[in-house]
């Protein structure tokens, strides 16, 4: 039975595979990835932050005591002047210096020393003019304090980009150029084609501090400080590009020049990897590092933490920013936005670039490996693998189990592995695909097993309403009923059986059709191949029945072997025990009591048309019913009578031995007084039907069935000779036999019992001669000699026939029915008086 192919469990277990190799190809559902990272990140053992790196935070007690943010530059300055003199090892400014502020000033400044261009003593004017442009001019006076700085990194910050950003700077590009990396070599520039993906974050805009600052700024490096609310950073990115620049981030410049290394030391290949002398900067395909984020003690910082006023009051200990890598930055929650990070806390810009700058000098990063995208695709189709070919094979616990199993292997490799290996794989998207097929087909199945409950009940019902309407006889409506059942080899059994019983009915189209459709389910059941190669050579054989032959030469029983013995109505058909003008005898039995019977078959349509059949079958139905009650032991008994496929048959008591038609010639006649006795019995069981109202019409010797061995002698074909009645069928051809009609019968008169003792004396007469009473070359001539002609003398053919002999035939014979036995009763004393006569006389 052909199925959709989109309702099977391997189809439902690719398109699972297929959906997730997608979004993995297109970094789609990461956020069950990251969690598990967060995970594995909480519960990967303690690392501890570099002891080297501070951070001198602008909190809120600064901001309170100080004013607002931004201060004035001088006050910047004051504190580098600051740090500078505890001869730290790097200061870095995570703060952003992208505008000037005493520009208004200097230019009032610049105005006022014009208009004294004639003063006296100008000298000295010109030195309050310096003094008081130095204090004015705050710019420069944090520009001064770097120079004296050394070692000095500031921020980039920027924004990544996308189609909101304006386009690129070329300005601010430019500016920046110098402390972008030199060293780059694209190893796929040859190969990138219109898919290629970008190696790097793009910034759509950044701003870059000041022209004064920027002078004495020993390197740049980009760090994000206004990213949106909930922003997570489980990874930072190495290199970001602005224009034709790639610029490193704010932590590697830091970690860098703390070794007192620049951008010259760095190697970008891009699409591949990043190389700093003496770190082992492990990042991913899109050069990101994936950092620790340090847990401190009791909520407190990983990092020492000092605020502005204590560094401009002198109040932190001794020592505390020498040789250090110091980062400077806002704290105050108003000022900037906080990020999440993958421990749970919340962290400043400033932290944040503090814990990765201690992850690049300790070497505390998470590997990603560069196949990690291919690990991740391969583990979705072994999952897609199994969820096609091994899940649907196992039971629904097994395949829970078995599907658990799988989870808690992948789930751990990837917590095992960032435990054990500081190693990230991301791992989910294989196992969100194996639950999602898991549950998707456990659905299919539980619904299935559900819908199959229900498929069985109702199956059920129609098999057990298919049998009933088989026994019934109603072959199609059953074949409607067993195709709605379950096809499992109990439902092939009925089915095949169903159609033996269309090759019982003589209807080989059908039960090819059946068979066919077992062997759309199974090829090899039985020998259905064999059957339906032997039912179409039969359907297109002329079989009596079939529609395809007449009565004169079919016959019901095929000539093919294996081909099941036919059914005709309720009997099934042995063999064939002879043939007449209307159709055929057969030798059958009653399969459900085992009654042997003798069938006899009329095709009617074959003989009659248009209302004369109609009235042929309704009378022929008609009295062999009435004939169906006769009850004598000299008449066959009629047990069934009954129409199959336009096939009228009647079913009676088989009788042992043959028709007299055996004894008629001279060569076997019996003896006369043996034919007296059997003409007696057969006038004494006419006699019981004339008096039921029930006239034979055909009384001939074939009619008449003698068992020489028992004597038992029966007359047959009641309630078949009254299609006599009809005279002609449409064909021309007289029914009957003409040779044993009375005159009246010829003439097509109503006729009685004595009709039947007319014919019942031509076979007499036929019995004792071996000759016919009359004979004539033509059937009119027949007709002529019966109505008008003397029959010829019994002596004549059998000179020792007795006169009392000779006068019963000459009766029996008369043309006159008023002067012939007017009774079979009367006909059977007159035998038995001349057999008593011929005893005494023997």
């Amino acid at each position: 039975m052909k199925r959709s192919y989109w309702k099977k469990s391997w189809f439902i277990g690719l398109v699972v595979t297929v959906l997730f190799l997608l979004a993995a190809a297109a970094d789609l559902l990461r956020s069950p990835d990251l969690t598990v990272y967060d995970w594995a990140v909480r519960l990967a053992p303690e690392r501890k932050a570099n002891p080297d790196v501070v951070v001198v935070a602008i909190d809120d007690a600064a901001l309170l005591q100080m004013g607002s943010w931004p201060w004035p530059r001088d006050i910047m300055a004051q504190l580098t002047a600051e740090i500078v003199a505890a001869r730290p090892g790097v200061i870095g400014y995570a703060l952003s210096f992208d505008s000037r502020q005493s520009s208004r000033s200097l230019e009032s400044l610049d105005k006022f020393r014009a208009s004294l261009g004639k003063a006296k003593n100008k000298a000295k004017v010109k030195r309050l003019l310096q003094q008081v442009e130095a204090g004015l001019d705050t710019d420069q006076a944090f520009a001064n304090s770097l120079a004296r700085a050394g070692r000095v990194v500031m921020a980039v910050p920027y924004q990544l980009h996308d189609s909101s950003t304006p386009g690129l700077q070329q300005e601010a590009s430019e500016a920046i150029a110098r402390y972008g990396i030199q060293n780059i070599k694209d190893k796929t520039a040859a190969k990138r084609s219109w898919f290629a993906h970008e190696p790097v974050p793009v910034a759509g805009v950044i701003f870059p501090p000041i022209q004064e600052l920027l002078r004495y700024a020993g390197a740049l490096g980009h760090l994000r400080l206004n990213a949106p609310l909930g922003t997570s950073v489980r990874q930072a990115p190495l290199v970001l590009r602005h224009g034709e620049v790639y610029l490193p981030s704010f932590a590697l410049m830091m970690a860098a020049r703390s070794r007192g290394l620049s951008t010259r030391h760095l190697r970008l290949v891009l699409h591949e990897s990043i190389r700093l002398s003496g770190f082992n900067l492990i990042a991913d395909k899109q050069l990101q590092i994936h950092p620790t984020y340090y847990a401190g003690h009791k909520g407190q910082s990983a990092f020492p933490v000092y605020s502005v006023l204590d560094v401009l009051n002198k109040t932190i200990p001794e020592g505390a920013l020498r040789k250090k890598t110091i980062l400077i930055g806002l704290t105050a929650r108003q000022h900037v936005n906080y990020v999440q990070t993958p421990i749970g806390q919340a962290l400043a810009p400033v932290m944040a670039a503090a814990h990765q700058v201690s992850s690049l000098l300790n070497g505390d990063l998470y590997h990603t490996p560069q196949q990690a995208g291919w690990i991740e695709l391969v583990t979705i189709l072994a999952m897609g693998l199994y969820l096609m070919f091994i899940l649907p094979r196992l039971r629904l616990g097994t395949g829970l189990a078995f599907s658990a199993l799988l989870l808690f292997v992948v789930l751990n490799t990837q917590i095992v592995l960032m435990m054990a290996k500081a190693t990230w794989i991301p791992l989910m998207l294989p196992a969100l695909s194996l639950v999602l097929g898991h549950l998707l087909l456990a659905v299919k199945r539980l619904f299935e097993s559900s819908l199959g409950g229900m498929k069985a009940e109702l199956a059920e019902a129609n098999r057990s309403l298919g049998q009933s309407l088989q026994a019934q006889g109603q072959l199609d409506q059953a074949f409607e009923k067993y195709k709605l059942c379950l096809i499992d080899q109990q439902a092939l059994a009925l089915i095949y059986n169903l159609g033996l019983d269309y090759e019982r009915k003589r209807q080989f189209n059908k039960a090819s059709t059946v068979f066919r459709f077992i062997s759309q389910h199974d090829r090899r059941y039985s020998d259905v191949s064999e059957r339906i190669r032997q039912n179409e050579e039969m359907s297109n054989t002329l079989v009596l029945g079939a529609g395809k032959a007449s009565a004169a030469n079919g016959t019901l029983v095929p000539n093919q072997e294996g081909v099941q013995k036919p059914m005709l109505g309720r009997y099934q058909i042995d063999k064939e025990l002879g043939r007449g003008a209307m159709g055929m005898v057969y030798l059958g039995h009653d399969p459900k009591i085992g009654r042997t019977v003798a069938i006899k078959t009329m095709m009617l349509a074959e003989e009659f048309e248009g209302e004369q059949l109609d009235e042929v079958r309704q009378r022929f139905f008609r009295e062999a019913e009435t004939a169906g009650r006769l009850n004598h032991p000299n008449i066959v008994t009629i047990y069934d009578v009954g129409e199959d496929q336009d096939l009228s048959y009647i079913a009676m008591d088989y009788v042992k031995g043959e028709n007299l038609s055996a004894y008629c010639k001279r060569e076997s006649l019996l003896p006369t007084d043996t034919v007296l006795k059997l003409i007696g019995k057969v006038a004494e069981a006419l006699d019981y039907a004339h008096k039921e109202n029930i006239v034979h019409r055909d009384i001939k010797p074939a009619n008449i069935i003698y068992d020489k061995e028992t004597g038992a002698l029966k007359v047959t074909d009641f309630g078949v000779a009254c299609l006599t009645d009809a005279s002609k069928t449409k064909t021309g051809t007289i029914l009957g036999s003409p040779s044993y009609m009375s005159p009246e019968q010829l003439a097509g008169k109503k006729v009685d019992g004595r009709s039947d003792l007319f014919s019942l004396g031509v076979t007499l007469y036929q019995m004792l001669t071996g000759e016919l009473p009359f004979m004539a070359e033509s059937l009119a001539s027949l007709m002529y000699k019966i109505s008008h002609e003397k029959h010829p003398d019994v002596k004549m053919f059998r000179p020792d026939v007795p006169p009392c002999v000779t006068k019963i035939v000459n009766k029996a014979l008369h043309k006159d029915i008023e002067r012939r036995f007017q009774t079979g009763e009367k006909f059977a004393e007159s035998l038995q008086r001349c057999d008593a006569r011929l005893s005494q006389a023997g």
